[in-house]
């Protein structure tokens, strides 16, 4: 099928997809304006670097093209980004990692694998400290602390130790993490359907599966259905994450190529009336 003919079905299927996405945005009172200037930046960012021109002095302009903007329209969208600084600082992707290493770092698991109670600081190197500077080098212990203690992450023991309660960290609603996390998850949902679609042959083709209720489920049931999915879902993520930990970590140095991959899952329950017109 030509490009040409999948714009009514692609335009369709970004509907679908944006109406969640608006609805954050209203309810967080980001206007159509704000909005739409953001796109614009992105179809700028997208078209310069995974469309690039052959020719480097014709950039601005075939990204004018590609895109449907002015040539001063690209200028003043690549002049602005190159003034701005970064986004807001995440925590999100430092915790991530230090939880996983102290569930799976064997110098911080104990008896059958469990995460061993650490003090915050003390002799030998078995703390709390030493665990930031392993998997979050970047960030305060202090800081990284009293952020898990206030989520319910940890808790402190009667003997002053740290004790890990969960290998989930799930940042409040208000959170800067909490929408960071969205971000990440969308983008790596639409980028395995978009690699699915574009890779020919199945067999590299990245899982990708559904399991729907046909008619529905009792709305008493879905509290025992979201347990099990819970349940079953930790339980698998935490035995891949078991098996990424103990495999060689890359060599920085070394010639075989890195990719940054991941496996993520999800329990969804449609809206009523979300999918057809407003």
């Amino acid at each position: 099928m030509p490009d040409s003919d999948l714009k009514l079905p692609i335009l369709a299927a970004y509907k679908r997809l944006l109406r969640p996405l608006v609805r954050i945005l209203i309810r967080n009172s980001v206007s159509f304006i704000e909005f739409n200037e953001i796109a614009k930046e992105v179809f700028v960012e997208v078209a310069a670097s995974d469309f690039p021109s052959p020719d480097k002095n014709m950039t601005q302009d075939r990204v004018a093209i590609l895109t449907g903007l002015t040539r001063t329209e690209v200028n003043r969208l690549v002049t602005e980004r190159g003034k701005r600084q970064g986004g807001h600082a995440s925590n999100l992707g430092r915790i991530a990692r230090l939880l996983s290493g102290w569930h799976t770092d064997p110098h911080f698991t104990g008896p059958y694998g469990l995460p061993l109670d650490v003090p915050f600081e003390g002799p030998g190197d078995r703390t709390f400290a030493e665990l930031v500077r392993r998997y979050s080098d970047d960030l305060p212990a202090h800081t990284l602390l009293n952020e898990l203690l206030r989520t319910g992450v940890v808790k402190e023991t009667e003997d002053g130790r740290i004790k890990v309660l969960t290998r989930t960290y799930l940042p409040q609603a208000e959170a800067p993490e909490s929408l960071d996390r969205l971000g990440h998850a969308v983008r790596d949902f639409v980028e395995t359907i978009d690699f699915n679609r574009r890779e020919e042959d199945p067999a590299r083709r990245l899982l990708e599966r559904t399991v729907v209720a046909d008619t529905g489920v009792r709305l008493s049931d879905l509290p025992l259905l979201q347990a099990y999915v819970r349940e079953r879902g930790q339980f698998l993520l935490e035995e891949i994450d078991d098996w990424l930990s103990k495999r060689e970590p890359p060599d920085e140095q070394g010639t075989d190529p890195v990719v940054q991959t991941g496996v993520g899952i999800y329990h969804f329950i449609k809206r009523n009336g979300n999918d057809g017109q407003a």
